[in-house]
């Protein structure tokens, strides 16, 4: 089994990339849906999370209001500890049940946070994907419906290009090219 960790900064084109591995065969364990499954009202880690920042966090549906959370995260570097310190437990624990249950040769974990000391498992190769910050705050904004102030504060919250560069075995420049994005990942999975 060949794993592959794929990072990169918000709206830089992770997801498109990893649809493109799925593609050549390759399974993608993705974090960000994994997380989305743990704080949703039945999942492992929601009870945690309404301790820790109280019930405002919660819309009339009793589900997260994912934005009121990220408003109150996004620009406190200690609750954003806090909500990673309560949420990756329980997202490590279920990538490794599906790491356990894979029977692809290629595994792709797209991982935001790939480079953190606490990232519990071992890539063969590890790939950053980047994109022109302009290009990624259009995405960002459309995406997420949000201001560009919100997104210029999520961007400003993640690595730079420059640390991407220095911590991955390979980098990936997304300019949206759907040709060069398949071509990549064709490759990434022969190799």
């Amino acid at each position: 089994m060949k794993i592959i960790g794929v990072t990169g900064g918000t709206g830089a084109g992770k997801s498109v990339l990893c649809d493109e591995l799925k593609k050549c065969g390759a399974t993608v364990i993705d974090c960000d849906y994994i997380s989305r499954q743990v704080t949703k009202s039945r999942g492992a880690a929601f009870r945690e999370i309404v301790e820790a920042f109280g019930e405002g966090i919660l819309a009339a549906d009793g589900e997260l209001d994912r934005k009121a959370l990220a408003a109150i995260v996004f620009n406190n570097e200690q609750k954003l500890e806090l909500l990673n310190e309560i949420t990756h437990k329980h997202i490590f624990a279920e990538m490794q049940k599906q790491l356990d249950g894979c029977t692809s040769y290629v595994v792709v974990m797209d991982v935001p946070l790939l480079f953190k000391p606490d990232f519990p498992f071992k890539c063969d190769l590890t790939v950053a994907v980047l994109a022109d910050p302009e290009l990624r705050l259009k995405r960002i904004m459309n995406r997420d419906d949000i201001s560009k102030d919100a997104a210029l504060e999520r961007m400003k919250n993640q690595m730079s290009d420059a640390e991407y560069k220095e911590l991955a075995d390979i980098c990936f420049e997304n300019d949206g090219n759907p040709e060069s994005i398949r071509e990549f990942a064709e490759n990434l999975c022969k190799n």
